[in-house]
């Protein structure tokens, strides 16, 4: 399987005074290596996947709660007082310097293996553009040199073109658009995150072996899809907690994963995967997924091949606003003055972009090789074989088995979107 996710979120902010350090008493944060704690991202990914996807609606949905995550940890870095507060509780973000010392962390570790990794592709680019005219605080400069651009945003066209040219080298030209110059009119600052993911499985599927199939949607109605198949040895295991069982398929390399969550298969359709969903929060998510209590057995796996786009705009500001981020989208509220001296600022547009296409396409030497491996040929008896069939609603997400980091979370419910 080759599988492309792309996820862009752009926050813009208008012209709307506060004087105070931006990162710490003396503006300074420690560069060293630093091991942060990601679980605070599932929890704020769950927790906006539960905000943003309606359960009645039946309806397919995809996102990436790290992309958000990146993006709303751009402004923390600039805001003050309860402002500051919103996000640091919201975004479970402890101080601005133990953030800073993850972000930059994150920000490393992905840029060497960006360099260094040849089996799959996972680009990460954050980018805060700031108008030429805006006088941006020094400590802010120090710690966003990287991702940093002047622009003139009156020129909107040129704005446009260079944020959108950005977005296209990062996504590989599969999104080649996030804003248009309507965007940007009035606009002081925006601020992008952008990623892109390209794999290749670990254990292939054979695209003769896949045909079409029945999937229900619900108890009275079903559509055919194409279905693709494999057995072979996976890690498997089941989540009381989540009502669920899960399955792990790696990604050449095996450092991300895709994990696919199915409700427990004795509740009825019509209602087990809302009880799965209902059931999800961080601390669940984070246990169901825990290697040490998966274990490699014989499945059968039955996976439909979907590709679709989503663009979630102003309803993400709704629902962050649901989760306590408020103030953050206040003009007479917002408190940004960690970013600029004597500017009024407040986040007045959010934007985000992800797309996703799973196939069969994979590294058909690596899976032979690793089947040939993890299968006991000295034992005779055949094997309990585990149905794992993707036939009804589910959920499926991208793991970073590293950082232990969601980077995308989606539910499939409708072959018809």
């Amino acid at each position: 399987m080759k599988f492309w996710q792309i996820s862009l979120t752009v926050l813009t902010t208008v012209f709307k005074v506060v004087q105070l350090q931006c990162i710490s008493p003396n503006d300074d944060f420690v560069n060293a290596s630093y091991s942060p704690d990601l679980s605070g991202i599932t929890d704020f990914g769950v927790s906006l996947y539960k905000q943003l996807s309606s359960p009645s609606s039946g309806k397919n949905f995809f996102f990436s709660p790290y992309s958000i995550w990146s993006a709303l940890t751009l402004a923390y870095f600039g805001s003050n007082g309860n402002t500051q507060r919103q996000l640091a509780t919201t975004l479970a973000l402890s101080d601005k310097v133990s953030t800073a010392k993850k972000w930059k962390e994150l920000y490393n570790l992905y840029e060497r293996r960006q360099i260094n990794n040849t089996v799959y592709t996972f680009n990460l680019a954050n980018r805060a553009y700031f108008h030429e005219t805006l006088n941006v605080r020094p400590c802010m400069q120090k710690l966003l040199h990287k991702e940093m651009r002047t622009v003139d945003f009156r020129d909107i066209v040129g704005s446009a073109r260079d944020i959108n040219a950005f977005v296209s080298e990062t996504t590989k030209g599969r999104i080649t658009e996030i804003v248009q110059p309507s965007t940007l009119r009035d606009v002081l600052m925006v601020l992008v995150n952008a990623a892109f993911f390209k794999g290749t499985w670990r254990y292939q599927f054979k695209p003769s072996a896949t045909s079409q199939k029945p999937f229900f949607i619900n108890a009275q109605d079903t559509a055919n899809m194409a279905m693709m198949s494999q057995k072979g040895m996976f890690r498997y295991g089941e989540s009381a907690a989540l009502n669920a069982r899960v399955l792990e398929l790696p990604y050449a390399g095996e450092v991300i994963s895709m994990f696919l969550l199915l409700p427990n298969p004795a509740l009825p359709l019509e209602t087990r995967f809302e009880s799965m969903v209902r059931n999800l929060n961080g601390k669940n998510l984070i246990e169901a997924l825990d290697m040490n209590k998966l274990t490699f057995q014989t499945v059968d796996i039955l996976l439909p091949k979907f590709r679709f786009q989503m663009q979630i705009n102003d309803e993400l500001k709704v629902a962050l606003a649901r989760m306590g981020i408020i103030d953050l989208f206040d003009e007479n509220l917002a408190d940004m003055s960690g970013f600029a001296l004597n500017e009024d600022l407040n986040i007045d547009k959010t934007i985000h972009k992800a797309f996703i296409e799973v196939n069969e396409e994979g590294t058909e030497a690596a899976a032979a090789t690793a089947l040939i491996s993890v299968l006991r040929a000295h034992d005779a008896r055949e094997p309990k074989v585990i149905q794992f069939h993707c036939n009804e609603p589910f959920l499926f997400l991208i793991h970073d088995n590293q950082t232990k980091n969601v980077l995308f979370l989606g539910a499939i419910r409708n072959p018809r979107g």
